[in-house]
């Protein structure tokens, strides 16, 4: 069996993990959050309009005013999400009263070099070898 040699760099693997943030903020606050989020290097983000499914009578107990929400998709660098969780629970108590939910999903793969550059906001991925 022929031995095989590894060059030490694996070009099918890439040097940050991309994630996609999905963050939920009041209405109106989506423009805010995603300017912030941008900040982080976010150079791939959608905002949406969503509306929660709680009942009224659950939404008046809890003390909200309405169900309407910027819900923001982002995509981020895995490396930095524990930045982008701890800067976005600071706001949340800052600028959304306390109110606010984020999470992390991994992306399995991004066909193409020039894409991952992109989205990872890698200059040095779009700026290289482009033969």
């Amino acid at each position: 069996m022929a031995e095989q040699h590894s060059t030490g760099k694996d070009s099918n693997i890439a040097p940050n993990r991309l994630m996609l943030l999905i963050t939920i903020v009041h209405k109106g606050k989506g423009t805010f959050f995603s300017d912030f989020l941008q900040s982080f290097g976010a150079n791939l983000q959608v905002c949406l309009v969503g509306t929660g499914t709680a009942e009224a009578n659950l939404i008046e107990f809890l003390g909200l005013k309405d169900s309407k929400r910027s819900v923001i998709f982002s995509v981020v660098r895995e490396d930095q999400l524990d930045a982008i969780f701890e800067a976005l629970e600071e706001r949340f108590v800052t600028v959304n009263r306390g109110t606010g939910i984020s999470y992390a999903i991994p992306l399995s793969s991004v066909i193409g070099k020039l894409s991952y550059g992109f989205l990872s906001n890698d200059s040095r991925v779009i700026k290289g070898d482009q033969s």
